[in-house]
């Protein structure tokens, strides 16, 4: 059904961290949602994901080899009440690891249980400084893929011929 290795990749994470980690409230695509509006209309907490940097080289037939950066921001509320900081922040912390065992050396796979990539492997984890209250821990995998979908397709059928015959 879906040929874009995002694609596929985004739908395969939504679901992992859903089944995986039912803390968090919302996975998705990130489309800023949370630095866009001061009060932003989401589940807490969330993971937004997408995919940066991305490199790749090439292989024989037009098929190519990509390093994937998968970006999960894991964002929290803020917290109001300053004597709630500390239980926050070790929750926040606790649903940071179950993410991170949840997706360390797991496999993506299609629809059709195929493989779309290499294990993932943790990269970097930073949180971000942001004006808001809003707690964001930037969450880095990398991935190792093979993109084939620019080769060509070639048919075993032989072609039909017409001697002349009858």
């Amino acid at each position: 059904m879906y040929q874009s290795y995002y694609s596929l990749l985004l739908l395969a994470l939504k679901a992992r961290i859903q089944q995986t980690v039912p803390e968090i409230l919302l996975v998705e695509q990130d489309w800023r949602q949370i630095d866009n509006d001061p009060t932003p209309a989401i589940s807490w907490p969330c993971v937004l994901i997408d995919f940066t940097p991305s490199y790749f080289g090439d292989e024989s037939e037009m098929g190519q080899w990509g390093d994937i950066t998968i970006q999960l921001r894991l964002a929290f509320p803020p917290v109001t009440a300053p004597d709630t900081v500390s239980g926050q922040a070790i929750a926040g912390y606790e649903i940071e690891a179950k993410l991170h065992k949840a997706l360390q050396g797991w496999q993506p796979t299609d629809q059709d249980a195929n493989a779309i990539g290499q294990p993932l492997s943790r990269l970097q984890v930073l949180t971000e400084d942001r004006k808001d209250a809003i707690r964001v821990r930037t969450v880095y995998f990398t991935s190792t893929i093979e993109d084939t979908s620019a080769s060509p397709v070639y048919s075993n059928e032989s072609p039909k011929m017409d001697i002349g015959y009858e």
